[in-house]
């Protein structure tokens, strides 16, 4: 009997320690009309994707409504260690790991073969606000069981003093010049040693 309660007891510490370790986490600063969640590298549903940190996560509040103009508006961003230079290459190879698991991981439908993701990304020269933009067709698991476009932004802030390197994604079935793409704008990243990249 000993054993077991000492065996909750450790339990319940380790949950309870979880929580506040995630609780602290986080790059991304919003208000109550986003949602937010943090992931832990390695990915479960994408371990192929090679970095040690955490992924800082916010949803528009709607984003799984299918009329609603917040559907599928998100945005994550990589807090990974190390200076990390991934290539529009490298976006798209980790972009088809991360929606093919994720995919796969939700899907509910027994016997059925969730389709592949199709990426490209591209070097957005001469843009501002992003270093690549890019266009994903993804099987959509969670809402409408479909074959969903979504637009990607991604930029990379290098962090010199903590060796980090935070890479932010911006998604959205709209195109570039909807409203969205400035409401993405008040989701600010708060990491204050951190640069454009070079």
């Amino acid at each position: 009997m000993r054993t077991v309660l000492l065996s909750f007891t450790f339990l319940m510490v380790s949950v309870m320690s979880f929580g506040q370790d995630e609780a602290s986490l986080g790059v991304l600063e919003s208000d109550t009309t986003w949602l937010k969640e943090i992931i832990k590298f390695p990915i479960g549903f994408a371990p192929e994707i090679n970095y040690t940190g955490y992924e800082d996560l916010r949803f528009a509040k709607q984003w799984r409504a299918i009329d609603h103009d917040d559907f599928w508006c998100y945005m994550f961003v990589w807090h990974v260690d190390g200076v990390q230079k991934p290539s529009a290459k490298d976006l798209e190879q980790q972009l088809k790991l991360y929606y093919d698991g994720l995919m796969k991981a939700v899907n509910k439908k027994k016997d059925f073969e969730v389709p592949e993701t199709t990426v490209l990304v591209i070097n957005a020269k001469g843009d501002a606000t992003s270093d690549f933009i890019g266009k994903l067709k993804v099987y959509d698991s969670f809402n409408s069981e479909a074959i969903i476009t979504l637009n990607v932004q991604v930029k990379l802030y290098h962090c010199i003093t903590s060796n980090r390197t935070n890479i932010m994604f911006k998604l959205s079935p709209l195109d570039f010049d909807e409203a969205i793409w400035e409401r993405f704008k008040d989701v600010k990243l708060t990491d204050g040693d951190c640069t454009l990249k070079n």
